[in-house]
């Protein structure tokens, strides 16, 4: 066997693949605790961690504001999938039967996960595999990148894949698998809880000369290759990639979001502090004498409360208050710093935070424009992994392969009023600019609406009634006025 020929091998592949997973899986965990809302406490060091006082520890925990999940949110609210046309230039409805396998594996809920998790850590990815039965849909499902990573082949930028890998947990059984994904098909490998006690039929395999008792194949031979059906040579696992690149695969929404949300966390939490102590007055006092317990450790003199008077019988004692701690400057940090995060994400100011006065209808419509474009971008590489996934399913369905100019459709990313859209859509309509099909989609209707509409006739009488308000009410045998 040549060097070449090991270095493709099957084990090869995994120990790759897994050492590339290894390596992002701590930065993708990163941006998912920021998601949720587990930042890291501020000026929390290693040498805090034993002194921290519950009191202390409980003011640092509750001083961590989430502004990442509203980021990501505002963004994810406004991706979503209405439909897969066959052709951009000759279908103008949905196609049905691939709407069917996208119904039948839940995408309606799972595209918008898929979509969240790109978001959150850059890239997610799609498996397409077919039905157990021959009369069952292929199936789709979603891929946390956590688990799962692609090899793309080097100068394709990113376009073609040659290889994938899936490793997880198989807690039914207490061991760990891993998929490794090839053109030919499915390899299927193992490691067991203790290698030591292993008695699985599977020999430890040879690479570069030194054996590797980590990964195994199954036990059973019939399970520990799965072929590629009806001889698609494809590696089945699709990225959705968010703000790709040519050399990076993806990039999370939050990649400029950490540091000023760190920062916010930090002023919060100091003004939290200096409002607790602001409002328990720091007290000082001098010429009194500090007695000791049995122990030899200092006693409180007094027992500072609210309906506690303070006395000293010693005439050289002394009572003051240090002077009060301004809040303001740090509402102010906080606010300049949530600014920061609105002008760097894209994110409308009134979405994050207050200023003044509601702000009209247009202006609101102005302050969304940049999301709405942003999210309108983010919907060509997104888009362009749900088709190759649709397009893939047909194909282990046994239908033919999905034109060249296919398309997924989805839904306005822009939020216009109701009558705004129905007076742009009217005026369009009655110009001959757009079909009638176009008109209902742009009226907000979804596909499975627009091909109900269109298969009970009632699509023209609708646009009949809005591109005529006045109908006319005459009663067909009324005599003419003379």
């Amino acid at each position: 066997m040549s060097s070449l020929e090991i270095e493709r091998s099957p084990l090869w592949w995994v120990q790759k693949l897994e050492a590339q997973l290894d390596a992002r899986r701590k930065r993708l965990e990163l941006f998912n605790a920021y998601y949720e809302g587990n930042h890291p406490f501020p000026f929390v060091t290693k040498a805090h961690q034993g002194k921290m006082h519950d009191e202390f520890a409980r003011m640092l925990k509750e001083s961590r504001s989430n502004f990442c999940r509203l980021v990501v949110d505002a963004v994810e609210e406004r991706l979503s999938v209405e439909g897969f046309r066959l052709s951009a230039k000759n279908d103008p409805q949905a196609d049905e039967a691939s709407w069917d396998i996208w119904q039948a594996n839940n995408m309606d809920q799972e595209s918008a996960t898929a979509i969240l998790d790109s978001l959150v850590k850059g890239v997610s990815y799609l498996s397409v595999w077919p039905g157990a039965r021959e009369d069952d849909y292929p199936i789709i499902a979603v891929e946390d990148a956590s688990e799962t990573i692609v090899c793309y082949t080097p100068g394709s930028g990113m376009r073609r894949r040659d290889a994938a890998l899936k490793v997880w947990e198989d807690d039914y059984n207490g061991v760990l698998r891993a998929n490794l994904y090839l053109p030919e098909g499915i390899h299927k490998f193992y490691t067991p809880a203790d290698p030591a006690k292993d008695v699985g039929t599977a020999q430890a395999q040879q690479l570069d000369g030194k054996t590797d008792t980590s990964w195994r194949p199954l036990p059973s031979e019939d399970e520990r290759f799965v072929p590629s059906p009806f001889g698609i040579m494809v590696v089945p696992i699709i990225p959705l990639r968010n703000r790709p690149r040519t050399r990076v695969e993806g990039e999370s929404e939050l990649a400029d979001v950490t540091f000023p949300q760190n920062q916010i966390n930090g002023f919060t939490f100091l003004l939290a502090l200096a409002g607790y102590f602001g409002a328990h007055r720091q007290r000082w006092a001098t010429g009194v004498p500090l007695m000791q317990d049995d122990s030899g450790n200092y006693i409180e003199p007094w027992d500072s409360a609210t309906d506690k008077l303070w006395t000293a019988e010693h005439p050289d004692v002394k009572f003051g208050e240090f002077g009060q701690t301004e809040l303001q400057p740090y509402i102010s940090a906080i606010e300049q710093k949530v600014l920061h995060i609105a002008v760097t994400t894209r994110t409308p100011r009134h979405y994050l935070i207050q200023e003044g006065q509601s702000p009209s209808g247009d202006a609101i419509r102005s302050a969304e424009s940049g999301l709405v474009k942003k999210a309108e971008r983010k919907m060509r590489p997104l888009g362009e992994g749900f088709e190759e996934a649709v397009r893939l399913a047909r194909m282990y369905q046994g239908q033919e392969d999905a034109p060249v100019d296919s398309e997924i459709v989805w839904g306005d990313a822009d939020t216009p009023t109701e009558a705004e859209t129905t007076d742009a859509t009217i005026k369009k309509y009655q110009a001959n600019l757009i079909s009638k099909e176009q008109a209902l989609e742009d009226l907000g209707y979804t596909q499975t609406q627009i091909a109900r509409m269109m298969a009970q006739g009632v699509a023209d009488g609708l646009l009949r009634a809005l591109t005529d308000p006045k109908p006319d009410t005459t009663p067909a045998d009324a005599a003419p006025v003379v």
